[in-house]
């Protein structure tokens, strides 16, 4: 047998190589990855003996060549190519091993430039990729290094490569090449125009762990993250979160604390895909979901924010002078709503939030980071899941906002039938608000804080949403109703008493003059709300007659 490996990923390529050769198969490589061979002893011949040809234009072609992918392409059953191979003095390839030019990690540099990442376009190891794949009737084709050590098991044990993990292999070679161009194809379309809906697109994601179940036990799931972002929760990841609690447990030395990720990427954005998972049981479904959705709410806020997330809306959200004050604040908002749910910070959660925390049942808690004594605190508690961010949570700069606006990665994507629906993310700026005030009476100073804490707020709860608030703190939400004034009633009804001089935010119009009435009588004193309705002035009129002063934005919020 014959093998050509070319990678740029050399990790564990020496013992795979060393592997095929005590089995007698002989090795044609290319330059950096035949020097490493021969270094480790390994025996190796030029791809240059192969095809006569020495490598050119500073190694831009080394495998594009007839004798390499005559002897990958040929067909061992049809008499036709053999022959044309004998004809030519060719010889079949039978395992090609290559992995790419890490074109991924060279453009997630903030200083990488065109001309760099252009050099960083692989070519000759697709084209091999493809030509090994589309043949693997008779080629394994081998495209990344966690595959080494099962395939070397199977050709030491039966003597072959079996039908079965040849056509595994393949699929897995195709899919990261379509991956790869995927990425290339984003890359270069930035700042071209209809750079955020193309006429073709396709989604670069990769599996970061199969998850228990879906919404409910019946259904299957898996959680996948882009290809270009660090998925903090990929299922390899998970063994060194373990390593790293145990050797927090055992009061190991500064750096070698649980959170402390000192291995791995450090991201510039904070995800739920890319958090690392400290401590805790598995992650489900709709753990996850809630997970995003305690983390966007948090997000909103630059002073220290706890929001407590119940099926992905938030039934407590408050600020606080510190992330304990406001931890407090958020639970006080609904305290029945708040057992088991998701809990997520802005701040790195320190010992007082923890014994704050661990007072009470949650399901998961997502934060920037953990002190030792916080952590200490919470993983004593068997089952409670702790994800660390690893990067600042907060509002995104206006400058960020505009770079991101059209990277697909960032982009919300649903699901209908026969389709997909991909939009822009909900992330305009609170300042592109006109916030003009419609009403007899303007805002005080203390309920225009609030108006624009509630504005905040709204945005991150399920259409038709309503929000009251009241010094910086959530004292009743309303979600997800087919009429807007049951809204409000549901969350007049949940805040009680805590609605007389509390103020109403809306994340879209009133089509009539009741939501108004009924938050009214329950006592709110001011409204902030889209407008854009016919009866806007039935519904500013009704704010007049009970003295409310209400804000228009012109800026909806609808979160289906």
């Amino acid at each position: 047998m014959r093998a050509i490996i070319s990678v740029d990923n050399k990790h564990g390529i020496e013992a795979f190589a060393a592997g095929l050769a005590q089995q007698g198969v002989e090795i044609f490589s290319t330059g950096n990855t035949m020097r490493a061979l021969e270094a480790a002893g390994v025996p190796v011949r030029s791809i240059a003996e192969l095809t006569g040809f020495p490598e050119i234009l500073g190694g831009r072609v080394k495998t594009l060549h007839p004798a390499v992918h005559a002897g990958v392409l040929a067909r061992r059953d049809d008499p036709a190519h053999m022959s044309e191979l004998q004809q030519h003095g060719l010889q079949p390839i039978d395992i090609v091993v290559c992995n790419l030019y890490p074109f991924t990690e060279t453009i997630a540099r903030p200083s990488v430039t065109l001309e760099e990442a252009i050099e960083k376009i692989d070519i000759g190891g697709v084209t091999l990729l493809r030509a090994a794949a589309k043949n693997f009737a008779a080629v394994t084709v081998i495209a990344r290094p966690e595959d080494y050590e099962e395939t070397l098991i199977e050709l030491e044990t039966t003597g072959a490569v079996s039908l079965e993990t040849r056509r595994r292999l393949a699929i897995t070679a195709f899919q990261i090449t379509a991956l790869y161009d995927t990425a290339i194809a984003a890359y270069l379309r930035r700042g071209q125009e209809d750079a955020a809906f193309p006429e073709q697109v396709t989604l670069g994601l990769r599996r970061l762990r199969k998850l228990r179940y879906g919404e409910n036990p019946h259904q299957a799931a898996a959680l996948y993250g882009w290809t270009q972002d660090h998925g903090g929760l990929d299922e390899r990841a998970d063994e060194a979160a373990d390593e790293a609690t145990d050797a927090h447990s055992a009061e190991a030395p500064a750096g070698e604390q649980a959170g402390e990720q000192t291995t791995r990427p450090t991201p510039t954005i904070a995800t739920v895909a890319g958090s690392h998972m400290l401590h805790g049981k598995e992650l489900g479904y709709n753990n996850l979901l809630d997970l995003d959705a305690a983390l966007a709410a948090v997000a909103s806020f630059s002073a220290p924010t706890t929001a407590i997330v119940k099926h992905t809306n938030p039934c407590g959200l408050a600020c606080g002078d510190t992330l304990a004050q406001s931890y407090t604040r958020a639970h006080a908002g609904d305290p029945v709503s708040a057992y088991g749910g998701i809990v997520g910070f802005n701040r790195e959660v320190d010992e007082a939030t923890a014994q704050e925390v661990s007072q009470l049942f949650y399901e998961a808690i997502i934060a920037p980071s953990y002190s030792d004594a916080a952590l200490a605190l919470l993983t004593k508690k068997k089952n409670l899941r702790l994800l660390a961010t690893n990067a600042p949570i907060g509002p995104t700069s206006p400058a960020s906002v505009a770079t991101n606006a059209h990277d697909m990665g960032r982009m919300d994507v649903r699901r209908i039938s026969g389709g997909l629906l991909i939009q822009t993310a909900d992330v305009a700026s609170d300042l592109d608000a006109q916030r003009t005030v419609v009403t007899e009476r303007e805002p005080t100073l203390e309920e225009l804080t609030d108006l624009l804490f509630a504005w905040k707020v709204v945005r991150h709860v399920k259409s038709n949403a309503i929000v009251l608030a009241k010094n910086l703190m959530v004292v009743g939400v309303g979600a997800g109703q087919m009429s807007r004034v049951y809204s409000v009633q549901i969350a007049v009804d949940r805040a009680g008493e805590r609605s007389r001089g509390s103020v109403l935010a809306s994340d879209a119009y009133f089509p009539f003059p009741d939501s108004v009435e009924v938050a009214a009588k329950a006592g709110v004193t001011a409204i902030i709300q889209p407008g854009g309705s016919i009866r806007d002035e039935e519904s500013i009129k009704m704010a007049n007659t009970y003295g409310i002063a209400m804000i228009v934005t012109g800026q909806r919020h609808f979160r289906h």
